[in-house]
């Protein structure tokens, strides 16, 4: 690689403390991972009142670490997918399928029990 094109030594650790990241939530559970992934479709989330597209709850899950890039958080998507599915048996979210890959939407459920803390409770009793 060209001298020229060299990361900065703050940008290669960027991208390892992301990947690190990536790999932990790779690791969790998909009932863990849909806890962490509900929020991003809340009042608070990535497009409060909107429905989301998978890609966009990847990149906020990592939204802490700078060094992510998009390639680095679509990394995530089959996980993050495994997730929402786990949030929609449990009736917190639903899909909407405009083409090939659905978008999401935070349901009533999902928001009470964002609001109220009860998301595991509602995961656990979906199965």
């Amino acid at each position: 690689m060209s001298p020229l094109f060299r990361k900065s030594e703050k940008k290669v650790a960027e991208e390892a403390a992301a990947q690190v990241e990536i790999k932990r939530l790779k690791a969790l559970s998909a009932e863990d991972l849909a806890m962490l992934v509900l929020p991003g479709l809340g009042p608070n989330g990535v497009k409060p009142g909107s429905s989301v597209r998978v890609q966009l709850l990847c990149n906020d899950l990592l939204r802490g670490f700078p060094g992510a890039g998009n390639q680095q958080a679509m990394q995530l998507f089959g996980c993050v997918t495994k997730a929402l599915e786990s949030l929609e048996r449990a009736d917190l979210v639903s899909s909407i399928s405009y083409s090939r890959l659905p978008v999401w939407r935070i349901t009533h459920l999902g928001e009470a029990a964002l609001a109220d803390g009860t998301i595991d409770q509602h995961l656990r009793k979906a199965g």
